[in-house]
């Protein structure tokens, strides 16, 4: 069992390179297997928390995938993304640092990623983020190979929201010269009405990341109170007077006689 020797090289042939305003990459060190290149992409690193920024990325082809852990003769084994395996990488990478996995849903242009975010040491934010990509037939043998993704990041003062930006808007920068290889795909087509004349097209609102990260609230308006109806008051009968003198017009009627 080996490994294959580990290179330096420019950091413009990164595999993938962050959005404006991220941390820049500083050094790039790539290994070549006969089934992948992998590099681990090191980034400036600002803030106090142990460690130091990176990017791991790996391209595999569809073939000789292993099953075994690590390095099997010259070949490579995605490191998948099961539960015990992303919380290794953590405690590996994020010495000390209580990570707190999100269940929010959230994805890219490539397509759905994970990510877990914590605070580090001082008033450092830190995210770690993780994507795999590939498509084909079988999830465990991908006909057009796959691509693993893998970035930590620990900026000072930086909030949820910031660091996830930069996994909304990272890019491949390269691809592997293997036949067949494309885990992406093909960019979607542009609307057919797109340039025509008669044609407006208004852009869509889009979710603030606030939006996305912030608890929902819900308004409870008041309900309007019922109209006042006063109560009913019992009434005495009212008492007819009878008159002391014979009405006109009636016959008058005798006393009875006393005993």
């Amino acid at each position: 069992m080996f490994s294959t020797r580990a290179v330096n090289v420019d950091p413009s042939r990164a595999m993938v390179v962050l959005p404006p305003g991220g941390p820049p990459a500083v050094a790039v060190t790539q290994r070549q297997y006969d089934n992948a290149i992998a590099q681990t992409i090191s980034l400036a690193t600002r803030g106090r928390t142990p460690g130091e920024n990176t990017i791991h990325v790996a391209f595999l082809t569809s073939a000789d995938l292993p099953d075994g852990e690590g390095v099997a003769g010259n070949l490579l084994k995605e490191p998948g993304l099961d539960d015990h395996v992303l919380a290794a990488e953590m405690e590996e990478r994020f010495p000390g640092v209580a990570m707190s996995t999100s269940a929010v849903f959230v994805q890219n242009k490539y397509g759905p990623f994970g990510y877990a975010y914590g605070r580090g040491v001082g008033n450092d934010g830190c995210i770690y983020v993780w994507q795999r990509l590939m498509r084909g037939d079988s999830l465990f043998r991908p006909k057009t190979g796959a691509a693993s993704i893998r970035l930590r990041v620990c900026e000072p003062g930086a909030s949820e929201a910031s660091l996830l930006r930069l996994a909304y808007g990272y890019a491949l920068n390269a691809s592997l010269g293997r036949s067949g290889w494309d885990p992406i795909g093909e960019a979607p087509d542009p609307a057919p009405n797109l340039g025509e004349a008669g044609a407006p097209i208004y852009p869509a609102p889009q979710p603030s990341f606030e939006d996305v990260m912030a608890p929902r609230t819900t308004v409870v308006r008041p309900r309007p109170r019922p109209a006042r109806v006063a109560p009913l008051r019992d009434t005495a009968p009212v008492e007819t007077a009878v008159p002391d003198r014979p009405l006109e017009g009636y016959p008058t009627v005798p006393p009875p006689p006393s005993r």
